[in-house]
Order: structure tokens, then sequence, then C-alpha cells
């Protein structure tokens, strides 16, 4: 699904724009909390590569 998510590290907050099929990338051991930034609901899923 095209939409937004705001991401909140300890350095602060900053959004992301996420596009249908086009993957989203953070290198390992970035903790953040990913809340969604659109008007209605959203869901993304995460894959965890080691």
């Amino acid at each position: 699904m095209d939409g937004k998510v705001k991401l909140v590290t300890k350095d602060g907050e900053s959004f992301a724009k996420m596009k249908q099929g086009a993957p989203y990338f953070r290198r390992e051991g970035v903790a953040r909390d990913v809340i969604n930034a659109n008007d209605g609901e959203y869901a993304f899923i995460e894959i965890k590569l080691k």
C-alpha cells in the first residue's frame, strides 16, 4: 500500500514514504517505533534479515 509512516528513534522523529511493491530498508540494530502517519488504517510487513 502507498502511504507514510512516522519513525521515532533516540535521535528524534522522521517520516518515510512507503510505495507499494518497493522495499523499505533500515540497518540492523536501529531501534525505532513505527507509527501510522496516514488518515486511515495502514499495514506493512517488516522482514528482519541477518
